[in-house]
Order: structure tokens, then sequence, then C-alpha cells
């Protein structure tokens, strides 16, 4: 299964009162990893000049990452569509599976309108894909 892994700890700032990292921070996490999936398939992907807003965003909550916990956030697309992708992110603690994220991107130009992945970019999504 083609996919890509993004390590690191769990910084102070991202843990509320309870000492547990904050619900929408796993959102975070998945973006840094889709930041560092997209960047090591090289300049074919570049997101210069498009806008890539979130359509949607889900996530399921199964145990808790708690402060310098050391985390892997395992990522892949799901799906590519004409101007979309389909994102999932398994992120793992010391305990195991702690959130699946799932969203979905929308690549558009300035205007808003739909900007088709061209041939080349398709191609280096490929090695992303599920």
């Amino acid at each position: 299964m083609p996919t890509f892994t993004y390590k690191r700890r769990i910084a102070f700032h991202e843990t509320d009162a309870a000492g547990v990292v904050y619900f929408a921070n796993f959102f975070r996490l998945a973006e840094e990893a889709e930041t560092h999936a997209l960047a090591s398939l090289g300049s074919i992907v570049t997101r210069d000049g498009y806008l890539y807003p979130r359509v949607h965003a889900e996530a399921d909550y199964l145990a808790p990452l708690r402060f310098f916990d050391e985390v892997a956030v395992h990522c892949c697309i799901t799906r590519i569509g004409s101007s979309s992708a389909h994102w999932k992110f398994e992120i793992v603690g010391p305990k195991g599976l702690c959130a699946v994220v799932q969203t979905i991107s929308s690549r558009r130009e300035r205007d808003g309108s739909a900007a088709p992945y061209t041939p080349e970019e398709r191609a280096a999504y490929s090695a992303l894909i599920l």
C-alpha cells in the first residue's frame, strides 16, 4: 500500500488543561502530514497560484495523545477526482491508533472555478494513492 508517514512529537501547546491533545489539533497533524507528503513528490506538485479549500473534513477519535508522545501520521490519497483529492490520515501514538482523519480538498483557480489536475500531476499523485 503506497502511503507516506510523517513523524514528530506532540508539543505542549497542542494539549489542553487535561493534558491531552485538543481535538482540533488532530486536523493540524493531518495537514502537516499532507504538506510533507506533497513535498516528497517534488516540484511537479505545487500549490502556487491555486486555492485548495477543504470541502469535507471528519475525524474519529480513538485514544488520547499527550505532551511529548511520539506520533506517526500515515497518509494516503484514497481517490483523486478531476480537481479534488480525498485524503485519509491514520494518527498513531505510543499505544496504537489514536484517530482517523479524512479530508477532501478541491483545487480552484483564484476566481473559484475548478482547476483540473494535469496528467503529469495525476501521475505524481499516484505515488500516494491507496
